[in-house]
C-alpha cells in the first residue's frame, strides 16, 4: 500500500529531532521484538491511546498484554503535538451536532469530553509524572474583530448548555493579562485546560504501564497479521505473536495496510510545528505576554502557540500537503514569518527546532471507538488535533469494552462510538484537503 504522503513521514528509524526530545534522553528505553511470542493481547501504536490501554488491561483486569511500536517509544504524535489539552475532540459545529445526534447525546458528548481533559489532569497527580504541566485555562482569540462575536457565542453555549467555566475579554482586557499583537481582538477562556511537555507525560504512562506487567517493544513495526484458528499472528522483525486479540491505536500513523475493515477512514493532516530560541524579558514585556496558558488564534486555519517554561516560543499551524523534509524546512520558515507578523516585536526571533506530525481526520468529524463486528480487532482514533484531552481517556474506556467483549458495556456518548464511512475515492483525499485550504485560507484573509 502507497503512502499518501512522502516517505519521510514513515520513517520510524529517525528520531523527530523535536524541541520535547530534546528535553528527554530517549537511548536504551525499550527492547525490540528478539523472539516469538504468545499472549492475550497485542496493541499496535506506542502513543497515548496504547499505553492507556494497556495500562488498563493490564492493572484493573489482569489481562496479558504486548504493546508494540514501530519506532521509538515517543516517536509517533503523541509525542510530536504542542501538548494542548483542549476541547472538543471534534470538527463539527455544537449546532450541527445537536442537529445530528439530539440534545442528550450532544451534552453527553462534551460531559466526556470533560471527562478526557480531567482523566489525563488525573493520571499526572496520580502517577506523579513530571511533565512541565503549566496552566489552568485555555484562550481561544479573535484574529480579527469579525470573530470576536462567534467567541462570545462559543463561551455562552459553553456555559449554559454544557456547564462550562468560561468567561469573555475585551481586547483591552486581553492585553493585560495575554498578550497584545496583531492578531488580537478579544478573546475567551475556559476550563479545565493546561498543557504539557507530551513526550514527558507519554514515558511517564509508558513506565507506569510497564510496572504493572505489560511488554512493550519499540522499533517494531508490524509487517503483517493472519489469522489462523482464531489466533492472530502478529509478524514482526521476522518473529511470530501469537494473540487473542489486536488492538489498533496508531491514529493518523495508519497506512491502511494491516487491517482492511479500518483502511480508507483517516485522513491524516499534517502539523508543524516550530519552537524559538528562548526569549529575553524585554522581547516578552514588548508584547506583554503575561500567561502560560496554551492559545489557539481561532482563525479556519489555526494558530495554537504559547509560551514554555524557559521562556521559548512554541507556534503551530497546519502544515504541507507532501510530507517531505525538504518541505517541512519550507513550512518552518513560513510559520517564522507568520510569527513576526502577529508579533512585529519579536523581529529578531530565530528558530532552533521544527518537526511536524498528524492530526486524524475522519468523515464523522468526531473520534470512533469500538470493536470490528465479528472479529477480535479493537480500535479507537481520529481525536482531530485533540489527543491529549481525548486519548488516554479512550484508551480506558477501549480496555472495558475488551475486557467484555461486548461495545454496549460502553456507557459514552454516540459520537464515539462505531467506524466512520470510508472515504469516497480514498486516493482523492490530499485534492480534498487541498481544496478546504484554498477554501479557508480566503474566508481567513
Amino acid at each position: 500500500m502507497s503512502n499518501l504522503y512522502h516517505s519521510d513521514m514513515y520513517n520510524f528509524k529517525e528520531p523527530v529531532k523535536s524541541y520535547w526530545e530534546n528535553t528527554y534522553n530517549l537511548k536504551n528505553q525499550y527492547k525490540k521484538v528478539e523472539s516469538n511470542i504468545k499472549t492475550d493481547v497485542v496493541i499496535i501504536g506506542g502513543g497515548y491511546t496504547g499505553i492507556s490501554c494497556a495500562l488498563n488491561l493490564s492493572k484493573n483486569f489482569n489481562i496479558d498484554v504486548v504493546l508494540l511500536e514501530a519506532g521509538h517509544i515517543g516517536w509517533g504524535s503523541s509525542a510530536r503535538n504542542a501538548g494542548f489539552c483542549c476541547i472538543p475532540p471534534a470538527k463539527m459545529s455544537v449546532e450541527k451536532m445537536f442537529k445530528k445526534f439530539g440534545e442528550k447525546e450532544t451534552k453527553k458528548f462534551f460531559k466526556n469530553t470533560i471527562e478526557g481533559s480531567n482523566y489525563t489532569k488525573n493520571l499526572i497527580t496520580e502517577y506523579n509524572i513530571d511533565c512541565d504541566l503549566t496552566g489552568e485555562c485555555n484562550y481561544e482569540v479573535a484574529p480579527h474583530p469579525s470573530y470576536f462575536k462567534s467567541i462570545q457565542k462559543e463561551a455562552e453555549i459553553y456555559k449554559t448548555q454544557f456547564g462550562i467555566e468560561t468567561e469573555i475579554f475585551s481586547k483591552e482586557e486581553f492585553n493585560q493579562i495575554g498578550h497584545t499583537g496583531k492578531e488580537q481582538y478579544g478573546a475567551m477562556s475556559y476550563k479545565p485546560g493546561f498543557a504539557i511537555n507530551p513526550l514527558k507525560f507519554l514515558l511517564g504512562l509508558s513506565k507506569k504501564a510497564q510496572f504493572y506487567g505489560v511488554k512493550i517493544f519499540q522499533n517494531s513495526k508490524v509487517e503483517k497479521i493472519k489469522k489462523i484458528s482464531n489466533k492472530f499472528n502478529i509478524f514482526v522483525n521476522g518473529y511470530n505473536i501469537s494473540s487473542n486479540k489486536i488492538v489498533l491505536a496508531t491514529n493518523g500513523f495508519y497506512k491502511d495496510d494491516l487491517i482492511p475493515h479500518l483502511n480508507d477512514r483517516i485522513l491524516p493532516v499534517i502539523s508543524n510545528i516550530i519552537v524559538t530560541r528562548p526569549l529575553t524579558n524585554d522581547e516578552i514585556q514588548s508584547h506583554n505576554f503575561s500567561t502560560h496558558n496554551p492559545i489557539l488564534n481561532v482563525r479556519n486555519l489555526l494558530f495554537y502557540y504559547r509560551l514554555l517554561k524557559d521562556k521559548r516560543f512554541l507556534f503551530g499551524a497546519r502544515g504541507d500537503l507532501l510530507g517531505s523534509n525538504k518541505s517541512s524546512k519550507i513550512m518552518a520558515q513560513k510559520m517564522e514569518m507568520q510569527i513576526k507578523k502577529i508579533f512585529p516585536n519579536w523581529n529578531k526571533l530565530k528558530i532552533e527546532f521544527y518537526w511536524r506530525g498528524f492530526v486524524a481526520v475522519t468523515t464523522k468529524l468526531t473520534p470512533s471507538i469500538g470493536k470490528i463486528k465479528n472479529e477480535e480487532i479493537y480500535y479507537s482514533f481520529g481525536y482531530h488535533a485533540n489527543g491529549v484531552n481525548t486519548a488516554p481517556w479512550a484508551g480506558k474506556e477501549l480496555s472495558k469494552i475488551i475486557n467484555g467483549s461486548n461495545s454496549k458495556d460502553l456507557l459514552i456518548s454516540k459520537l464515539y462510538l462505531g467506524l466512520p464511512k470510508k472515504f469516497i475515492f480514498s486516493t482523492l483525499r490530499l485534492f480534498y484537503l487541498r481544496l478546504a485550504y484554498i477554501y479557508y485560507s480566503i474566508i481567513d484573509r
